[in-house]
This record gives C-alpha cells, structure tokens and sequence, in this order.
C-alpha cells in the first residue's frame, strides 16, 4: 500500500510530531534509568500523554535500574508479557505483575 499523498506542510508536521515523541520517550527512559521516575509514576503519566501511553513495554523494562536486555526478555517471558506491547494496551493485571516485580 502505498504511502498517502501529503503536503509540504503535512510532511513538515508530521516529522515534528515524531521527532518530539521520540525525544519524549528518551526522556522517560532515562529517568527510569536514574530512578528520578517510578514504573507507578509512569503508568499514571501513561493515561494522561498519548506520547507515553505509546512507549514499548519491552523498552521501559531495559529502562529499569539494574536491567539489562536478557534480564527484561526473562522477566516478560516469566510474566506472559509481550515485549513490544505498547503501555496503553497493558491490562490492569499485567501492570500489577510489572509493579511487583519492582
């Protein structure tokens, strides 16, 4: 399927918008990283920013202290969690399980 016609202007805003979605998510991966924002905290923010809400859980886990890329692969397996679901489609079971295991 080819890709839709857009604008300039369209094209134009449509890489702005990406561009601030990933310097969001860097932001958020990196505060998990230095522990200056919880997994709790950051399922709240998740509810409220679309740009959030769409972050990889996969990604957040490796984000965590003392998490590496195996270690977070385990652990998701262990919890019956895919990796590349998005914060947003995390059940209210699935994010209980995440918040026990930190």
């Amino acid at each position: 399927m080819p890709a839709p016609k857009m604008t300039d202007e369209q094209r134009a805003a449509a890489l702005e918008r990406a561009a601030e979605a990933r310097r969001v998510r860097a932001e958020v991966k990196q505060l998990l990283k230095t522990g200056s924002l919880t997994l709790e905290e950051l399922f709240e923010r998740a509810e409220e920013d679309d740009l959030i809400a769409g972050i990889k859980v996969g990604a957040v886990v490796v984000s965590m202290p003392h998490m590496g890329k195996i270690k977070a692969i385990r652990l998701l397996e262990e919890l019956g969690i895919d990796e590349s679901k998005r914060l947003r489609a995390l059940g209210s079971r699935q994010k209980a399980s995440l918040l026990a295991s930190f």
